[in-house]
């Protein structure tokens, strides 16, 4: 891959599960060589389906105890060698293991040392465990998708883990452009709490279909009405015209319409809804329910082809409902060829075999210095 944005460039990779490998493995598909130090029982990932072929194709496994002594000269030359370290332990554990960060950046100046961890490396919490769901409770998204008795629930996909991955992918390539300008490395502490409280408190601030009826005050709503109290709870989903709908044939889609007039007047003609189309976003949203009753009743008179055919010739944002076993084989995302590469530009294809535990450990060792 020597056209990727990053190659040459060289990782050496001590996470596990998912957030780390999964940063690493966008880095690989951009080019870097990952060498993947995995304790004498792997990554415990190795044992859970098809998660790690997919997240450590193309890298290389070296089998390190850290905890013997016998490893410090090896561990060493590998960081020696290194542009950027990635370590997915507590604060703390590093350290102890002889590969912190001020040991690290003794060892090579211009590493780029990066910690990801679930609560960061400082303040009262950095020590505490905490896996997806925690973060999800603790950063205000289990409130966002409550359900309609007001309990709270979690996100099936592991939201915390994937924007804590790509946080750190961001830093570090901030900070590999950042070297170029100065000839230093950094440390850089990457929190899952931190990337998804930016996301859960970016969206609960700005996507508020009821801030006229909300106290100055104390931002609760005015009204007592049950109705108002699910409007709140729906956020975008309160509008009939986002959201999932079922179709003759039993199968679904989706109405992806927000506050754009075309494509919601697009939608009412299509169904011969022409009233409606006349409705403001406000309106819409407080009439959601006998609104959606209508278009579901329309909806099921048709299979979803026909009226998948109908909402594209019209220009209306509706799409499929998809199992994730058969997304990559869409037209659209299967000419992008995903199946193999991380989802950003200049991203190339990972068609290197999965690395047995240690399979790499006797041709990396061999090629450090001394």
């Amino acid at each position: 891959m020597t056209d990727a944005p990053l190659s040459g460039l060289k990782v050496l990779d001590f996470s596990l599960n998912l957030p780390g490998p999964y940063a690493t493995m966008v880095l690989a598909s951009l080019g870097c060589e990952v060498v993947k130090i995995e304790p004498p029982r792997g990554d415990p990932a190795r044992h859970i389906g098809a998660l790690f072929p997919l997240l450590n194709r193309g890298k290389k496994s070296v089998l390190l105890d850290l905890r013997d002594p016998k490893s410090n000269a090896h561990l060493k030359a590998l960081v020696q060698r290194s542009d950027i370290l990635v370590e997915g332990f507590r604060p703390g554990v590093m350290a102890r293991l002889g590969c912190g960060p001020e040991q690290a950046m003794a060892w090579n100046p211009r590493l780029i040392y990066c910690s990801i961890s679930a609560f960061g490396q400082e303040g009262p919490r950095r020590s505490e465990p905490g896996h997806d769901l925690n973060l999800q409770a603790l950063t205000g998204l289990c409130h966002l998708e409550r359900d309609r008795t007001g309990a709270p629930r979690a996100s099936v996909l592991p939201v915390a883990d994937l924007s804590a991955a790509m946080a750190a992918v961001v830093s570090i390539n901030a900070a590999l452009l950042q070297r170029e300008r100065t000839g230093e490395g950094r440390v850089l502490d990457v929190a899952m709490a931190d990337a998804l409280a930016h996301w859960t408190t970016t969206w609960a601030a700005g996507v508020d279909l009821l801030a006229p009826l909300r106290s100055t005050a104390t931002g609760k709503l005015v009204s007592k009405t049950p109705w108002f109290k699910e409007i709140d709870r729906q956020r975008l989903y309160a509008l009939p015209h986002y959201g999932l709908y079922g179709c003759r044939d039993g199968r679904w889609l989706a109405i992806g319409v927000v506050d754009e007039h075309r494509f919601w007047t697009a939608l009412c003609t299509e169904l011969g809804m022409h009233r409606t189309a006349k409705l403001p976003v406000p309106a819409r949203a407080v009439l959601g329910r006998l609104i959606r009753k209508r278009i579901a009743l329309h909806l099921r008179t048709r299979s979803r082809a026909h009226w998948l055919e109908r909402f594209a010739g019209a220009g209306v944002p509706v799409t499929a409902v998809t199992q994730p076993k058969d997304v990559l084989d869409d037209p659209q995302l299967a000419g992008r060829e995903l199946r193999n590469r991380a989802p950003l530009p200049g991203a190339e294809s990972l068609r290197g075999p999965v690395p047995a535990l240690g399979a790499d450990t006797e041709a990396v060792l061999r090629s450090l210095p001394g």
